[in-house]
């Protein structure tokens, strides 16, 4: 081989062969050990049970309507300085890095029936110059072999959810998604990039169920941890 592909690490820039280099990788944070419902840390489950841990005292009072999430990783840092160069400075270099992270992902249900990018806005698809959940799910249907249904639509622009409480966030998308893919009896994975509080994830999910959907489950590539 006359030349050898170099290039430099997209979190801490040193010159690579990878687009995160190894000790950035390992710096990243896993999401490990049981998880409620909503993909957090629960302090009651057992790490040798294979069964999801109980639910927490949020989602008991409110159950999700989906009926489990997952994400490999902890949105903090340094991942959340990758994630927010790709997805509020539309910096598609970054992309690189993500799709690294993807790359060493398994999927965690092979069973489902299709992958469902959880979608903007088109307006904010327009402002940023693409959809990251699309591409983040179109990489997925990709690598997990399991086919790619965008069955939603966001019908109203909501404001930007960060910086907003759980109540803001959920007054913000009621009505937000419409479905346009007939979903009757599919088992989907609904697909975005970073879960905060869940409330779009439960207000897309909600949507697909009274469409006809039998199942609904959630996967991000990262979970904010609970404050």
């Amino acid at each position: 081989m006359i030349f050898n592909h170099v290039c430099r690490c997209l979190l801490c820039g040193q010159t690579q062969r990878s687009p995160v280099c190894p000790l950035c990788l390992a710096m990243l944070a896993r999401l490990d050990g049981p998880l409620c419902r909503c993909g957090l840390p629960h302090p009651a489950g057992d790490p040798g049970n294979p069964l999801p841990a109980p639910l927490c005292g949020r989602c008991l009072k409110r159950p999700p309507s989906f009926t489990v999430s997952q994400a490999p990783l902890h949105y903090r840092f340094p991942l959340d300085h990758l994630i927010r160069r790709y997805k509020y400075r539309g910096d598609l270099v970054a992309e690189r890095g993500i799709e690294k992270l993807l790359a060493d992902t398994p999927c965690p249900w092979p069973e489902m029936d299709a992958l469902c990018p959880l979608p903007a806005h088109w307006y904010r698809r327009w402002w940023r110059g693409f959809d990251q959940s699309q591409r983040l799910t179109d990489r997925l249907a990709t690598l997990w072999k399991i086919p790619c249904l965008p069955a939603l639509r966001r019908r109203q622009s909501t404001p930007m959810q960060q910086g907003l409480s759980r109540s803001q966030r959920q007054r913000n998308l009621r009505g937000a998604f419409a479905c346009t893919r007939p979903v009757s009896g599919l088992r989907l994975i609904l697909v975005d990039d970073v879960m905060t509080t869940g409330s779009s994830a439960r207000a897309a999910s909600d949507c697909l169920l009274r469409q006809g959907a039998a199942e609904v489950r959630v996967w991000t590539l990262a979970r904010t941890p609970e404050r």
